[in-house]
């Protein structure tokens, strides 16, 4: 019997997650899943706690390295806001996205992990956003708009198609931009 290694295990977890929720995140269910023991899974974690640490560990690395390694290669707005978009499109899983906040809900740990994960990718929206404008409130709410767009865009049932959603996006950029240049022209007029 072949070897599994952990991203196996992480992997059924978040179908499971997204199949069934957490309260079917079991031992047993992933065990019977991926036809193995429970031996094997005891060679991977030490109980069920631990293992929902680490798979939710692996998603909140997934979810943020990457945003993080942008801000370190690209240095202009449109840059960093292009990548973005490309790796939130490849990276992003929309079933699990909703099945851990729900799990957030209920669970205090996954809630803890769901915390971190918003504020680190609001944190890399401010900094990206204060790029295009220096105004600190102008930011804070570019920022939050735009984060709301992307998690409400996965809670809707059904899911919104790709294409329309990146069209909604380049609308709601355009908007902003709109936004700072009109509010930088007000500051030039008053003298403010």
């Amino acid at each position: 019997m072949k070897k599994l290694d952990k991203c196996a295990w992480y992997e059924q977890g978040f179908e499971i997650l997204k199949t069934k929720g957490a309260a079917d995140l079991t031992i047993e269910n992933l065990t019977k899943k991926l036809n193995k023991t429970k031996g094997s899974f005891y060679h991977h974690f030490k109980n069920r706690d631990d293992y929902f640490e680490k798979l939710l560990k692996f998603w909140e690395t997934k979810q943020t390295f990457d945003i993080f390694e942008i801000s370190k290669q690209k240095k202009t707005f449109k840059e960093i806001n292009s990548t973005l978009l490309k790796l939130s499109k490849e990276n992003m899983d929309p079933g699990i996205e909703v099945a851990v906040r729900a799990w957030a809900l209920r669970d205090p740990l996954a809630r803890n992990f769901q915390e971190r994960i918003d504020t680190q990718r609001m944190g890399f929206l401010r900094s990206m956003f204060s790029l295009m404008t220096e105004n600190p409130e102008q930011v804070e709410m570019i920022s939050l708009i735009r984060y709301c767009l992307y998690i409400g865009s996965h809670q809707i049932i059904p899911t919104i198609d790709e294409t329309i959603y990146r069209k909604n996006l380049d609308a709601l950029m355009e908007m902003f931009e709109t936004y700072v240049e009109l509010n930088q022209s007000k500051t030039v007029q008053t003298g403010e």
